[in-house]
């Protein structure tokens, strides 16, 4: 009794006894859920039968389909003939769509494809379940492309899902040159078509787009359409921006209807009060990465050079300050990082942990987005678009017996988010130049010149260049691969220039570079503008009473194939920052806007 009379003591007196115990098992949900599907997949204790177009039947359960949708919890607990009829039948509905949707109510998940997702989408809203909606719309929205996009933006129209109908819109007029030469951009109803053009973010550098993708989309139905033109010019086309001469050869059919809604267009003055488009604002930029601010010790900055207002922006640095990353900037303008290293607090380390990592950088949120880790780590990656889709190709890893360079190759699909094994390089490679020309990868180092054809999966020995170097720049340039600068053999570095016709597969020697091996120079070779250009890191010693004195100038130096020089063009402010020995340059068109302005 003492005992018990102890136990009831230390009940009264501990944390729990006068308290319930409201304990939940987290496996309980899923156990259930497992046993409804193995009855569901044996056929036991099913009291209904669904029958869908083709006559595809489904035997199930009542209560399951209640649970999901409050379609079929109406049908069974309505009194009407179908709750209690043994088994209903389906109008509209595919017999895979039923089975996806019966594989989601019994298990929670489901297997999307591009042949399926929107037939499933059309079930889902018809049996109300708006949770499997979502996920039909995120898949679709991964797979936007210039060619699904405006199908896409009109199946969420019709359907009246706002976040899928938004993410479309945006999509097309992010990509809307690509877009509007599409077929279906041709059968866009009026609203449509109105929703998309009256907006600032359209991604057009001049109006006469605007106009043009107008005048397209009436000519498909002229006698239907004609009698909206004037509302859709009034909706859509901004009048101060349409260049005068421009203006003076609209046939006067347009003309007239485009003056006719604008009775008022002397309000502005120039563009004044009309804001521009998007695009109209981008302005193409040279973007230095593992550069350190001068007053934040090695912490990275990311700047962004107007070289033609002399204006300097910064952009959001890489996730985890990451350094030596593979870089690329598509033909759409998408800037990727891939890959690197993450800086050591220890001032000895060199031995960088490689990271697999991979971003995308989103423009309007100077941010970038986490997409799916490439299969290897790799600091300095290549990475090249070709043929749709992105490579990494090489570079190296501290691991094993120390620094490794790596002949890997993964492939990159955008639309599956995800990255795949392929041939790998005849020869481990880093440092090293990619560059990609008619859906071809051509790879150079040193002695090494090889060619990748991605639809082949094959990798082929070209003529080498005439000075073997490493570490050199390769870039297209005028249908030829110009390979400048790097180190050979005997470890000193050159400035020597040769290019590569890939048509006629030879090489030729071009003047060298006009550096002086005493200011130390690091080059970065870029196309700006449409030319050819070198972005130049150089140090100038100089001696004051005795003391050295080291600066540094970062230079812009443009070239002129006809007179087969380098000259010089911009200089970055004085110490605005410091360039490390491995710091990179893209070239992209950014959005002033959407960036912190520093000078």
């Amino acid at each position: 009794m003492a005992a018990g009379g102890d136990i009831g003591k230390l009940l009264q007196n501990g944390t729990a006894a006068n308290s319930n115990y409201n304990g939940m098992d987290p496996l309980h949900a899923c156990k259930i859920l497992q046993q409804l599907k193995s009855l569901y997949d044996e056929g036991q204790l099913t009291d209904i039968v669904v029958e869908v177009d083709h006559g595809k039947t489904f035997s199930c359960h009542r209560n399951v389909l209640a649970a999901i949708s409050p379609y079929f919890r109406s049908m069974f607990t309505s009194g009407l003939t179908e709750s209690t009829q043994r088994k209903i039948k389906i109008l509209g509905i595919e017999s895979e769509s039923m089975h996806l949707v019966l594989e989601y109510a019994y298990t929670s998940k489901v297997t999307l494809s591009e042949s399926n997702v929107q037939a499933l989408f059309t079930a889902a809203s018809i049996f109300h379940i708006p949770s499997l909606q979502d996920q039909c719309a995120l898949f679709m929205i991964s797979r936007l492309d210039p060619q699904n996009c405006i199908g896409v933006f009109m199946f969420a129209d019709a359907y009246g899902h706002q976040e899928l109908k938004e993410k479309s819109q945006d999509y097309i007029r992010k990509k809307f040159l690509c877009v509007v030469n599409e077929q279906e951009f041709l059968h866009m109803t009026k609203e449509q078509l109105v929703s998309v053009l009256d907006n600032d973010d359209l991604n057009v550098e001049k109006e006469e787009h605007v106009y043009n993708s107008i005048i397209k989309w009436l000519e498909h139905d002229r006698d239907r359409r004609e009698a909206d033109l004037a509302e859709v010019f009034a909706k859509c086309i901004r009048l101060p921006l349409l260049e005068d001469s421009f203006l003076k050869k609209i046939p006067p059919v347009f003309a007239q209807a485009l003056e006719k809604e604008w009775a008022d267009k002397g309000k502005f003055n120039g563009t004044n009060g009309c804001p521009l488009r998007l695009g109209m604002t981008a302005l193409e930029m040279i973007i230095c990465f593992d550069a350190a601010h001068k007053h934040s010790g090695k912490k990275q900055t990311v700047p962004c050079l107007d070289t033609i207002a002399g204006k300097v922006f910064k952009l959001c640095k890489p996730p985890n300050d990451l350094r030596e990353v593979g870089l690329l900037v598509s033909s759409e303008n998408d800037i990727y990082i891939a890959g690197g290293y993450r800086p050591s607090n220890s001032e000895v380390s060199i031995d960088h942990k490689a990271e697999s990592d991979f971003w995308m950088y989103e423009h309007s949120g100077n941010r970038w987005i986490p997409k799916s880790p490439m299969l290897r780590a790799r600091i300095g990656c290549r990475l090249v678009h070709c043929c749709g889709k992105l490579y990494a190709l090489g570079g190296r890893v501290y691991e094993g017996d120390g620094r490794n360079a790596l002949k890997s190759v993964e492939c990159y699909d955008s639309r599956d988010n995800c990255w795949t094994s392929v041939s790998a390089m005849p020869v481990a490679m880093e440092f090293h130049s990619a560059v990609e020309y008619k859906d071809k990868i051509f790879v150079l180092q040193g002695e090494y010149f090889f060619c990748y054809d991605p639809r082949k999966d094959y990798w082929g020995h070209l003529t080498p260049m005439r000075i073997p170097r490493s570490q050199g720049l390769g870039v297209v340039y005028k249908n030829c691969i110009y390979y400048i600068a790097g180190i050979c053999k005997n470890h000193q570095r050159t400035f020597v220039v040769e290019t590569y016709d890939i048509e006629r597969n030879m090489w030729i020697r071009k003047k060298d570079l006009p550096f002086d091996q005493a200011t130390s120079p690091y080059i970065k070779v870029l196309l700006l503008h449409g030319k050819l250009h070198l972005f130049v890191r150089a140090t100038q010693v100089t001696v004051e009473e005795h003391v050295f004195r080291t600066s540094r100038k970062n230079s812009l130096y443009q070239y002129n194939e006809k007179t087969d020089q380098w000259i010089k063009m911009y200089e970055t402010p004085d110490r605005l920052w410091d360039l490390g020995r491995h710091f990179e340059c893209v070239v992209a068109k950014l959005y002033p806007q959407c960036l912190q302005k520093v000078l």
